[in-house]
């Protein structure tokens, strides 16, 4: 675990806890502004440790804390540890490299250091009972940590040296700590093991080379850089010396365990989580302690989650606000910590357990906590509350099903005809009005008949059309169209109230089926739905591997006491980190308020450090001169922001037009607009 300095702004210590991925701060005294931090959600740990999360063990049968290393070492092993006198100019440095013996609670024999400065005894990597917290680490697997491996010098007198190479080792790194001033048999010794390196090209060459960086190579003494300079050379390998400041902006992916186990849980549509079964730890065998061994970290990826209420998700940001959402709805057992960060959701809890319960969390919660503002007031319209359920009776918001516009074409017609259209009607609508559906390629063996007779079944299977049979009454003549619930062998006429014979009827009018919306849709109603769902679907085609993003149709959110709409409001995780905030139009025009109310809840993201993409689509092939205009001023107040790979881009809107025709393209290729071209 890494050390920071306390007296550091809060915002520089925020980022370096990112940067490190820690799963909480712990401070033996805080006041002031430090204390507040420390007592956000994410950073504060909530365990029951007396001194945050380094506990002790009470009566020698529960312990309070994180799981000390002994629980994991096999009792018979064989540890090493220099001995050295306290009065050593390099006290803290041989600290820092071996470790202490009263942390290991195992069997260690110690030697004093000078014994062992020959190289016929165990090497460098074997010596100190740090060596062994690198146990059962996946060392494979261990790029992207933001430092490199190598050599880094220690001062005696400089203790910040000391804390570089402590952090720069918690990052995972394979970095040998040397002192500047050290005896030569100790720089043999240390330099006897293998030496990290990495294949770097040459400045106007093509040939390439093995470098062994060495961190704060120049306050190193002559003769410990003449030590270094030949263990490289026997081993072929250029030094290259680099400055201290060992670590990247980017951030820590994460040092990877052996301890792995994948799940596949069912659950019901509804639910509030699911319970996964945790990997099992090898603790070393004690009789009567079966529970409080010790505090892990276990952390969840959710991969795939299919069939979710569309009010639930189980992606959460990966921002430590969003960690109180988990811990609050965390009730079926005792976590002592829980975190959301980039590598997934973190739950600190016993080692003894074998389970544990991911919680899943309200969309709007998880969008109101984006803006991280107390005074934040988030809702769903009816109008979005309509459209996120008739989204899932076609497979989801990110089905493509409206992307195809001779199936917006029947729901549209449908919609304005309350008696139903019959079924040619709608194949032939659904064909007539295809564009380039079926794809000539991916669907080649498709005719367009049979495309459209397919996508009228689908259509059929997803609930929203109501078969409905023309009766012809024999009293009074009245036809009527009734739905299957009201058919029976008599009927009852609504005109005139006389019973008559359904057979009877049939034999007076050719009996007839037609389809209409369900529960009468209003034509307004649908014309508001297929935007929204062919704009998402869009989205979607985007990305290609990376689980569904969290979405909110018609989200109303009231901040700093000004009430704002937005059509779409989805939150992208892994690879983007992006929330989309958009606005649909069917046909009316995209004026100023609209561009102003998104680029409002755009600005109050960016101070909170989301990044956040506006979207505006319409359903017309142009905009107007006057949605130019307007679009045109947000361009060019445009400001630069850090994309997820590092680069500086523009933070420009998406602007779609043409959603009516949008093509059937599985490469999904966005057409954009030269600058001033009209």
């Amino acid at each position: 675990m890494p050390i920071f300095d306390k007296n550091i702004a809060i915002t520089e210590l925020e980022k370096l806890g990112e940067m490190f991925g820690v799963d909480s701060l712990y401070a033996d005294t805080t006041e002031g502004p430090l204390a507040e931090f420390l007592r956000k959600p994410g950073w504060a740990w909530q365990g029951r440790a007396q001194w945050g999360p380094f506990g002790s063990e009470e009566d020698g049968t529960f312990r309070k804390g994180l799981l000390p290393l002994r629980e994991l070492l096999d009792p018979s092993s064989e540890l090493v540890l220099p001995g050295w006198s306290a009065d050593d100019p390099d006290d803290l440095a041989f600290a820092a490299m071996w470790g202490l013996p009263d942390r290991i609670g195992s069997p260690c024999e110690t030697r004093p250091h000078m014994d062992l400065l020959s190289n016929t005894h165990p090497g460098a990597a074997e010596l100190g009972v740090l060596a062994a917290t690198m146990l059962h680490i996946n060392t494979d697997r261990m790029g992207g940590r933001g430092t490199r491996d190598g050599i880094c010098i220690l001062r005696s007198d400089r203790p910040e040296d000391i804390v570089s190479y402590w952090n720069m080792r918690a990052l995972g790194g394979s970095v040998i700590g040397i002192p500047s001033e050290g005896m030569p048999e100790l720089i043999d010794l240390l330099l006897s093991q293998p030496l990290p390196s990495y294949n770097v090209g040459t400045e106007g060459s093509d040939t390439r080379q093995e470098a062994l960086y060495v961190f704060g190579g120049d306050n190193a003494s002559p003769e410990v850089a003449k030590a270094i300079e030949d263990a490289a050379h026997s081993t072929h390998r250029v030094v290259h010396s680099l400055s201290p400041e060992f670590a990247s902006p980017f951030v820590f992916e994460g040092l990877q365990t052996e301890f792995k186990r994948t799940v596949r849980v069912d659950f019901r549509p509804a639910s509030h989580g699911i319970d996964v079964d945790l990997p099992r730890l090898p603790l070393v065998s004690k009789p009567g302690r079966s529970f409080g061994r010790g505090i892990v970290a276990a952390e969840v990826q959710l991969r795939e989650v299919r069939g979710q209420d569309p009010r639930f998700t189980a992606q959460i940001p990966p921002y430590r606000r969003h960690s109180a959402l988990l811990r609050h709805r965390q009730v079926h057992q005792t976590v002592d910590h829980v975190r959301s960060g980039y590598e997934g959701m973190v739950f600190g809890l016993d080692v003894t357990y074998e389970d544990l319960h991911v919680p899943f969390a309200y969309n709007q919660d998880v969008i109101r906590l984006l803006f991280d503002s107390e005074s934040a007031e988030v809702r769903q319209s009816d109008v979005g509350k309509f459209q996120a359920r008739a989204a899932e009776k076609f497979g989801g918001p990110y089905s493509g099903t409206f992307n195809q516009s001779g199936v917006r074409a029947a729901v549209t017609l449908a919609a304005g005809r309350p008696t139903g259209v019959s079924l040619p009607h709608l194949r032939n609508t659904v064909e007539n009005a295809r564009g380039n559906w079926p794809h000539s390629v991916m669907d080649h063996h498709t005719s367009p008949r049979d495309y459209a007779i397919r996508a009228v079944n689908n259509l059929f299977h997803s609930g929203l059309f109501v078969p409905t049979l023309k009766v012809h009454c024999s009293h009074c003549r009245v036809e009527s169209h009734a739905s299957v619930d009201g058919l029976g062998p008599t009927m009852n006429c609504e005109f005139c109230g006389q019973v008559y014979n359904l057979a009877l009827s049939h034999s007076l009018s050719q009996p007839e089926w037609r389809y209409r919306l369900a529960a009468h849709l209003r034509p307004d109603q649908v014309e508001a739905l297929l935007p929204a769902l062919a704009t998402t679907s869009l989205l979607q085609k985007l990305r290609h591997i990376e689980e569904l993003p969290l979405l909110v149709l018609g989200l109303e959110i009231t901040l700093e006491g000004r009430k704002v709409e937005a059509d779409i409001a989805a939150y992208f995780g892994d690879r983007e980190w992006l929330a989309v905030l958009g606005e649909v139009k069917t046909g009316n025009r995209i004026d100023s308020k609209d561009v102003a109310n998104l680029e409002f809840l755009r600005a109050r993201l960016q101070t909170k450090n989301v990044r956040c993409l506006l979207l505006f689509a319409t359903l017309k092939d142009t905009l107007s001169p006057e949605e130019r205009r307007d679009l045109r001023g947000l361009v060019e107040r445009s400001t630069l922001i850090r994309t997820s790979n590092g680069r500086s881009s523009p933070n420009l809107p998406m602007v779609l037009t043409g959603m009516g025709s949008v093509k059937n393209d599985p490469l999904c290729r966005v057409r954009r607009e030269r600058p001033g071209q009209s």
